[in-house]
């Protein structure tokens, strides 16, 4: 027995690192520098989350559906093979990630368009301001290079990934981490 409570926190432990140590390097090496990448980072997260929810509503309808026709069954036979009934519930739940994911770089792209011509904008007005006053030029640039967000499209993908990644993690192997250690339940004794 104590071979077994020696290993229990070390393999839980190890677990642990195994699953969420990729994503949270990335996320503390590279998106925690720059603070409208970790905006980007909880935005997916939160994408990932509303793909979640959506996924588990058709799949409980449909369940309660499946559910249902098989009960009312009179011939005893189950009319929808598990596989078709498996198919039926996970296709809709690809398609809601799918839905949400597109959704969400429609709104990054979105944003990153506001912010382009909030920026464009800006430098008009200081374009207009500087021919009037015959100012300098070389202020105009320094202030438009600080308006602008210092982002690629390999950054914003690695962060929206990220996001994405960890909030999934954390759905799939922090609930069997939990319930593995037996303290995320109160059914053990």
């Amino acid at each position: 027995k104590k071979l077994t409570t020696m290993t229990a926190p070390s393999l839980t432990i190890g677990t642990a690192l195994l699953a969420f140590s990729p994503t949270l390097i990335l996320f503390f090496l590279i998106i925690l520098p720059k603070p409208q990448l970790t905006i980007l980072s909880v935005v997916a997260a939160f994408a990932y989350l509303l793909s979640a929810f959506g996924s588990s509503l058709i799949w409980l309808i449909l369940n309660a559906i499946f559910q249902f026709s098989t009960n009312n069954n009179e011939d005893g036979n189950n009319s929808i093979s598990s596989i078709g009934a498996l198919l039926a519930l996970t296709v809709p739940s690809v398609l809601i990630q799918c839905i949400v994911r597109m959704q969400f770089v429609k709104l990054y792209f979105g944003v990153e368009d506001v912010i382009r011509k909030s920026v464009a904008k800006h430098e008009a007005e200081t374009t207009q301001a500087n021919n009037n006053n015959n100012s300098s030029t070389q202020e105009e640039h320094a202030e438009t290079n600080a308006l602008q967000l210092q982002l690629n499209d390999l950054s914003c993908s690695l962060a929206s990934g990220t996001g994405y990644a960890l909030l999934h993690t954390l759905f799939l192997f922090g609930t069997l981490l939990a319930s593995e250690s037996h303290e995320g339940s109160n059914y053990y004794g």
